[in-house]
């Protein structure tokens, strides 16, 4: 088998086999394989199947250090592997449902997570919704989440919070030119327009 690198980093390279992409490897490990070929070499299927092993691990491995960061959802899994390790296809699947099955990857845990987190500085159910769908999070798990974490208290909580700021924004303007500006800013950010002209004529 006919194999070809590309120089990623200074330490790293792209390995690919017949214009697909295998994964990345550290250079001190391709070394092991190529025999001092670095940019293209062979392989018999039994070194390439141990070859493929080894980017798996490595692929792993990294995996791990990018959830250690912060929690991912599975969307944010898949295109890490995909657009930064440039993981042969088949591998992805593997990686992504053996870290699923570990709990590593929990799509409705980061989907509460994230929807508290954006509660807490205030952004309405639309801006959230986005976020979600943003973050590649299946529509029943949103729909789950926004009905389990929303309530009128907490909508209205919100909104206040909001008009409280975008009055701070605007506040050198005359009130009905502000008011204007205000209905204008939060109907951008997900409000309606009468939920936010109901709160400015208390």
């Amino acid at each position: 088998m006919k194999l070809k690198t590309i120089k990623r980093t200074k330490t790293t390279s792209i390995v690919l086999a017949n214009d697909e992409y295998w994964g990345i490897l550290p250079d001190k490990i391709l070394h092991f394989y190529c025999k001092g070929q670095l940019e293209y070499f062979e392989l018999s299927d039994q070194e390439a199947e141990k070859f493929l092993e080894e980017i798996k691990k490595q692929s792993w491995n990294k995996l791990l250090n990018y959830l250690a960061y912060r929690e991912r959802s599975y969307g944010e899994c898949s295109e890490f592997l995909s657009k930064k390790i440039f993981l042969r296809k088949e591998l992805q699947s593997v990686l992504l449902e053996k870290a699923v099955s570990l709990n590593f990857i929990n799509d409705s845990r980061f989907a509460e997570m994230l929807t508290e987190d954006l509660i807490r500085n205030f952004k309405s159910k639309i801006e959230i919704k986005n976020k979600l769908y943003a973050k590649k999070i299946n529509e029943n798990i949103i729909s789950n989440v926004i009905q389990k974490k929303f309530n009128s208290k907490t909508e209205n909580e919100i909104l206040e919070k909001n008009i409280m700021k975008a009055k701070s924004r605007f506040s050198n303007l005359k009130k009905y030119k502000r008011d204007e500006k205000i209905l204008n800013y939060l109907t951008r950010k997900g409000f309606t327009y009468w939920e936010v002209k109901e709160k400015l004529g208390e």
